[in-house]
């Protein structure tokens, strides 16, 4: 007879399916096989699985008795949030969502925009580290989170649903939402990792946003290169600017954009922000933008016109 699973059974088998971060070097010969395969439609990121498929397992009863927002997603599910001396903290990994949603309430309000009562997404929401910030929002209405990261969207059903609604999405720009569906849709450090298809999923998102709907997201920009450059001149993403220089001359020349390495989880997007707001001007009107809004990169607030 097969014994029931005890809490502690639980919490070691999510532990172990979670082991593998999405950009480890163990993990890494199966992104660029995924994501470089430029034949098909769309793709995601896998649960880790063997031969025999894989399993998922309810909330344990000890993280059900805590409250939603201190129900922690485990460290392969953080992507380096709350990491300090090369530790995770689960204080600081909470105070940084919370400080984050705060900025964007911040710039919400400065422009005049309630959320309270809409339909409200969190694109790219890993396990939830903003949204959970926004159960006072999903009680009253629809608050989505959606992201490429399948492990990362089963943690989150089981953990912070009810309240809130996830799906895992592909990379292709289509998401099953219908035209004006959400007032409110957010996006905090992921524009920063789509490169071809950025204004696909712009136009996307602007499709399912109703007329004057936000969104707001985060960029890497001029400031943000700047600022990495001054602040943390030692930092990987100096390396790769550097590298990508060297093989291109492009920061002698006029750049506009320009991508460094390759997945979506591990390249990064740098907009020569003018000419980005310029673009994207003529689809969405621009609201607000506020450099080092959100860490180093610049917050961008948009509306889908009237």
């Amino acid at each position: 007879m097969t014994k029931p699973l005890t809490d502690n059974d639980k919490t070691r088998l999510n532990q172990e399916r979670f082991r593998d971060a999405v950009g480890s070097d163990k993990a890494r010969d199966l992104e660029n096989l995924l994501m470089n395969v430029t034949n098909l439609a769309g793709t995601y990121y896998p649960e880790g699985r063997d031969v025999a498929g894989y399993a998922l397992y309810a909330m344990s009863e000890e993280d059900r008795a805590k409250p939603l927002a201190e129900r922690l997603p485990p460290w392969a599910l953080r992507h380096y949030y709350g990491v300090k001396d090369n530790n995770y903290i689960d204080e600081l990994y909470l105070t940084q969502g919370r400080n984050d949603m705060i900025g964007m309430r911040r710039i919400l309000e400065a422009d005049g925009f309630d959320m309270m009562g809409e339909k409200i997404m969190e694109f790219g929401c890993s396990g939830g580290r903003l949204m959970r910030h926004l159960e006072a929002e999903a009680q009253a209405n629809e608050v989505w989170g959606i992201d490429l990261h399948s492990a990362a969207i089963h943690w989150a059903q089981a953990h912070l649903s009810p309240p809130f609604h996830f799906m895992t999405n592909t990379t292709v720009p289509h998401l099953p939402f219908e035209d004006n569906t959400f007032g409110l849709i957010f996006a905090g450090s992921v524009w920063t990792h789509i490169g071809e298809l950025d204004d696909a999923w712009l136009l996307e998102i602007r499709r399912i946003l109703r007329p004057g709907g936000r969104l707001y997201i985060t960029i890497s920009d001029e400031n943000t290169l700047a600022e990495v450059a001054r602040m943390s001149p030692d930092h990987d993403s100096n390396r790769h600017v550097a590298e990508l220089d060297a093989a291109t001359g492009m920061l002698s020349k006029d750049w506009v954009a320009f991508v460094t390495r390759t997945t979506p989880w591990l390249q990064r997007v740098i907009y020569r922000r003018e000419a980005w707001l310029e673009r994207i001007g003529r689809w969405m009107d621009v609201r607000m933008v506020k450099p080092s809004a959100y860490g180093w990169q610049t917050g961008v607030l948009l509306a889908k016109p009237e």
